[in-house]
């Protein structure tokens, strides 16, 4: 399979940099690269011996797959157009401007008979990938993701930039549909919200409390799961995770093991270390994308995924609107 890039800045390098290396171990055939800044086009291609293409029709023509890494802005045409021409796509999130646009995709993709996967990366991150298994039904949610300032992504608000990474594991790991939003966001620096803070409360009761921020004096990606008889912990950053389970003493339990009572009982508190293999999340999105496409199956993260986490992105974003009409009304 020939993969097609096109985008070549800060994240494009990263994603030409890990292709390079899935053709290596044999998961692709051959890469090329389009930009429309020309001299950025030509240095790249230079310095790491990788064909260029003079259009983006051009690309498309050549490729079987396409990896989308340009400007939001940019998705959906981008993606309409290489669809059209049936190619796969792997577009970067967001995966386009708007809702209606990922609902125009997601029709075209299914008349064409290709596949689309959305970088939503921390799905591939592997201390969720080692925590996940450990969650079931969960009651509480608490997210804590802060970055430290970047000009780099605030074209958009923090929920669109940051927070729809989590909005996106939280979608994974609970199938309830969300309830009743609760949202309230500033402006900082930018001219759109740099911090915002999300109560989500799901039809079975469940609530997810999420606060995001791009104005941080360091970089924080925590996210905690509490559900019956356990505490799932997980270091998106530093890629470690930890579960605490809470079980009844027994004539099992150890002598030295840590016991509190409730009252009416008492409890045992296990904790587990789940095993994390060390790996790349871009380059193992990459490689399921690729998997996907060989064996004709749905990808881990599908344009349907990304349309939910959207819809919810936007309606976060309706009450943050809101909630500052509010505050400056009565201010």
């Amino acid at each position: 399979m020939r993969i097609g890039l096109v985008g070549i800045g800060y994240l494009g390098k990263i994603h030409l940099k890990l292709i390079k290396e899935i053709i290596q171990e044999g998961g692709c055939s051959e890469l090329g690269i389009f930009d429309v800044n020309v001299t950025e086009l030509n240095k790249v291609s230079e310095e790491w011996g990788i064909k260029k293409f003079s259009s983006l029709d051009e690309l498309i023509q050549e490729s079987d797959i396409v990896d989308i890494v340009t400007p939001g802005e940019t998705h959906f045409e981008i993606a309409k157009q290489c669809i059209i021409s049936k190619k796969h796509v792997f577009i970067e999130k967001p995966v386009t401007k708007t809702v209606n646009e990922a609902i125009q995709l997601k029709h075209l993709a299914e008349e064409n008979n290709v596949l689309i996967q959305v970088g939503h990366v921390e799905r591939f991150n592997p201390a969720f990938l080692s925590a996940k298994e450990h969650i079931h039904s969960p009651l509480f949610i608490e997210v804590h993701r802060l970055a430290m300032y970047n000009p780099r992504g605030t074209d958009v608000s923090v929920t669109l930039d940051l927070m729809i990474h989590d909005l996106d594991l939280i979608l994974n790991i609970n199938p309830y549909k969300v309830k009743n939003i609760h949202a309230n966001g500033v402006e900082i620096v930018s001219h759109i919200t740099d911090i915002a803070n999300v109560r989500l409360e799901f039809e079975n009761g469940s609530v997810a409390n999420i606060t995001t921020s791009r104005l941080s004096l360091k970089n924080m990606r925590k996210f905690r799961v509490f559900q019956k008889n356990a505490y799932i912990s997980i270091d998106l950053l530093e890629k470690k995770s930890e579960v605490v389970h809470i079980k009844d003493v027994d004539e099992q339990t150890p002598e030295d093991a840590l016991i509190f009572s409730t009252g009416n009982s008492e409890k045992e508190i296990v904790i587990e270390k789940p095993k994390i293999v060390p790996t790349n999340a871009i380059k193992e999105e990459l490689k399921s994308f690729l998997n996907s496409i060989k064996k004709q199956s749905t990808p881990m993260v599908s344009i349907d995924d990304a349309i939910r986490v959207m819809e919810l992105a936007y309606q976060i974003e309706d009450k943050i609107h809101q909630s500052k009409m509010y505050f400056n009304k009565n201010s």
